[in-house]
């Protein structure tokens, strides 16, 4: 009688860090837009703060300007191109400063890297992501000088233009 009960105990306790791990557990449907974003995202890399950089000073770093956006639907943005730079997509973004990158664009940027949900106004169709590039979302981005560098994939695919812009 005493291992019966012993072994029900077991049974129930089982079952409960079952059922325990399984409420934890995500179920696999939610997108990464509409997960919540962890408050300890690794840092945005920015570089050169006093510097101002035109498309044309990234061109020269290897980025190959395929067609430019409507800078309309992205407050403070003087212009808005995407190209591709080592087989990649890279969107950028140019400021007339680093403060207003940061001050104006960091946000969206943020919102199309999938590091934060969209604010209401993105939300309520006001700024869209097919508006704000031609990618539904890139993975990285980068603030060097007064430009954004939106990167498809790793930041780290971009690095060598990032360090070509500044020289």
């Amino acid at each position: 009688m005493h291992n019966i009960k012993f072994l029900l105990l077991l049974v129930v306790l089982a079952a409960i860090s079952i059922s325990v791990a399984a409420c934890g557990s995500s179920n696999g449907d939610e997108s990464v837009s509409d997960s919540v974003v962890d408050t300890e995202l690794d840092a945005i890399q920015m570089t050169l703060p006093d510097s101002v950089f035109t498309v044309d000073d990234v061109a020269a770093a290897g980025w190959k300007k395929s067609k430019e956006l409507s800078p309309e639907t992205l407050p403070g943005v003087t212009s808005v191109w995407y190209g591709f730079y080592q087989q990649r997509d890279v969107e950028v973004r140019v400021y007339e400063s680093q403060g207003e990158a940061i001050s104006l664009g960091q946000e969206l940027a943020d919102v199309a890297a999938g590091r934060r949900k969209p604010n209401t106004m993105l939300d309520s169709g006001a700024i869209t992501n097919a508006q704000t590039s031609t990618r539904t979302s890139y993975l990285s981005y980068a603030i060097v000088g007064n430009v954004i560098l939106l990167c498809e994939i790793k930041i780290e695919d971009c690095q060598s233009l990032l360090d070509g812009i500044g020289r």
